[in-house]
């Protein structure tokens, strides 16, 4: 709106004034329809089809041909997160993640702590449900912590580009209720 003239009925009319509480949208969608990039460096996301028939549904998550899985799987593990409960901050020096959800209603947001990176400090929230599965890679450096906005326990798979070292364990954790990373938790309506 922003001040533009809005025709009605043929006579322009001034929009209306902006409020002093008004937040405007910011785009999500490109002019396709098309959801945007993630906006931090090396992170990708990729929706994930879901296949549906009078049986059930089936859907793809890995297909090795796919660039998006260009780093060898060498390990793989699920982990769920309980109704209301927030999983993270966590970080790897190391490996990338890659997330697939398989079930549930989260949002990820990430935060990258990378001080070389072009997006340093830059924050990116992405939802998935039960309709919107999809593949998250998550790059070193970049702090990750998800959260279930739903009723049910939520189940994500990770097949990171590293094994796991219990000698020398690749994660470093931050309390998320902190404030160390400038990032409100609420669920606000509207």
């Amino acid at each position: 709106m922003g001040g533009r003239e809005t025709p009605i009925s043929g006579v322009a009319k001034p929009a209306p004034a902006a409020h002093p509480a008004e937040v405007r949208d910011r785009p999500t969608v490109d002019d396709g329809a098309r959801e945007l990039p993630v906006p931090i460096e090396g992170v990708e996301l990729r929706r994930l089809t879901i296949h549906a028939d009078h049986r059930g549904i089936l859907v793809p998550l890995l297909d090795a041909r796919d660039p998006f899985w260009a780093a060898p799987v060498v390990y793989a593990y699920c982990l769920t997160i309980l109704p209301g409960r927030i999983k993270g901050w966590g970080m790897h020096r190391i490996q990338t993640d890659r997330y697939v959800t398989v079930g549930g209603n989260v949002r990820t947001v990430l935060y990258d702590g990378r001080s070389g990176s072009p997006t340093h400090e830059a924050l990116a929230e992405i939802h998935f449900t039960d309709r919107t599965p999809g593949a998250l890679v998550i790059p070193p450096g970049v702090w990750h912590a998800t959260q279930n906005w739903g009723d049910s326990e939520a189940a994500i798979v990770n097949f990171p580009t590293h094994p796991y070292d219990a000698a020398n364990p690749d994660k470093s954790r931050i309390d998320p209720h902190s404030g160390a990373i400038p990032f409100d938790w609420s669920l606000p309506d509207g």
